[in-house]
């Protein structure tokens, strides 16, 4: 029912007779209403009748719902536009272009944006404009001082102390602006399962559980680099801007000193040298989680290792290898990591040199950790429920 609403919705939308489209989508969103597409549709009708706000609401409830969907971004961004509210439809569009670099539409509705807007905004405007503006330079400042730990950690060779110190500090403002970051994005707790749900789905929740057991942890340096390297991208963005605004060049310099490494980091996929500017903080936003997924999974492999020298650590291993268990049940590039290291490992076990048994081993070992993530499906989740529950009389 709710699909021929749409369907009815899409012929009058064809058709110019866009009043009716809108009441037919309004009608799917009634029938379905956790459907983003019908949302995104409808914001569309809104913007063809000039009714610019119920188009930029429709469009954050489409993002909402299907955040990985980069059209919610450009429905956002063109409503925004059409409000004449440029930095925030350049906001839109910037990251819209974080899930899909190569988004058409993403691409000339940022470029239509960037075009009312001047080349670089005033400092006050960067900093304290808009409360998402002290947002950002909120999280700048917590970035400054992880940056300033991350530093001295590795620099304090000969005090033990101080690296520890520094290892605990890094991790506990990593898990302040992690904390922080979800109030912002999911305002106020509530006690309901579609606020839990986003929440506990919010890769952001996962970071900061990562932050959380290290803070608590002996200083263990390879679990620095993947917060270190996601926070470093946003960090370094933000301080392009800054610079900019400053009318410094020192910002654009620093970042075609990484011309050269960056193919290596984005992939021979990415014409790395025929970007824009945005084209490569787009790519840079894209690439970075698969990145500090497969760090993620390089951690969890060096605990196991660490079980043949004395300083192993049986409580932080089950811990995090717990962690990854969750995160790989909701994280694609989690999943895509792995899927990785399955191939390198099959490759290993499998050659003509290798003795049978590691290639069994390694087939049951696999199958035991293929259950441990795997859902219930439909009739499984519906027999559980229907076991008879224990009660206490």
């Amino acid at each position: 029912m709710a699909e021929e609403a749409k369907l009815r919705g899409n012929r009058f939308f064809t058709a110019g007779q866009y009043l009716e489209a809108a009441d037919a989508f309004t009608e799917a969103i009634g029938l379905e209403p956790s459907n983003a597409i019908f949302y995104s549709n409808r914001s569309g009708a809104y913007l063809k009748l000039n009714r610019g706000q119920d188009a930029i609401a429709d469009a954050k409830k489409c993002i909402e719902l299907r955040p990985e969907w980069p059209k919610g971004y450009s429905r956002l961004g063109t409503a925004l536009f059409y409000v004449k509210k440029y930095a925030e439809a350049k906001a839109a569009y910037e990251r819209g272009l974080t899930k899909d670099p190569n988004d058409a539409n993403l691409l000339d509705g940022l470029r239509n944006a960037k075009a009312q807007l001047p080349d670089a905004v005033s400092l006050k405007e960067l900093t304290m404009a808009s409360p998402h503006a002290k947002f950002r330079t909120f999280q700048f400042g917590l970035r400054s001082l992880m940056a300033a730990s991350f530093l001295l950690y590795w620099t304090a060779w000969g005090s033990a102390s101080t690296a520890a110190f520094a290892f605990a500090t890094f991790f506990k403002l990593g898990a302040a602006n992690y904390a922080s970051f979800l109030a912002w994005n999911h305002g106020k707790p509530q006690m309901n399962a579609a606020y839990a749900q986003r929440v506990v789905t919010d890769p952001t929740t996962q970071a900061l559980m990562f932050c959380l057991l290290f803070w608590f942890s002996s200083p263990y340096s390879i679990a620095l680099l993947p917060i270190a390297l996601n926070e470093g991208v946003h960090f370094a963005s933000f301080a392009g801007s800054l610079f900019l605004s400053l009318g410094s060049s020192v910002g654009a310099t620093c970042f075609s000193l990484l011309d050269p490494i960056m193919p290596y980091y984005l992939g021979p996929q990415t014409a790395w040298h025929t970007l824009n500017n945005h084209g490569k903080w787009a790519a840079l936003y894209h690439r970075t989680p698969q990145v500090v997924a497969n760090l993620d999974v390089g951690i969890g492999l060096c605990l196991i290792l660490e079980l043949l020298t004395p300083a192993r650590n049986f409580m932080l291993l089950l811990i995090y290898w717990q962690l990854l268990r969750i995160r790989y049940m909701i994280s694609p590039q989690l999943k895509n990591a792995f899927s990785q290291l399955d191939m390198t490992l099959s490759a290993l076990v499998l050659h003509p040199r290798a003795p049978t048994i590691l290639a069994t081993g390694y087939s049951k070992l696999k199958d035991l950790m293929a259950n441990m993530v795997k859902m219930p499906t439909p009739e499984e989740a519906q027999q559980a429920s229907a076991m008879p529950k224990c009660s206490i009389m």
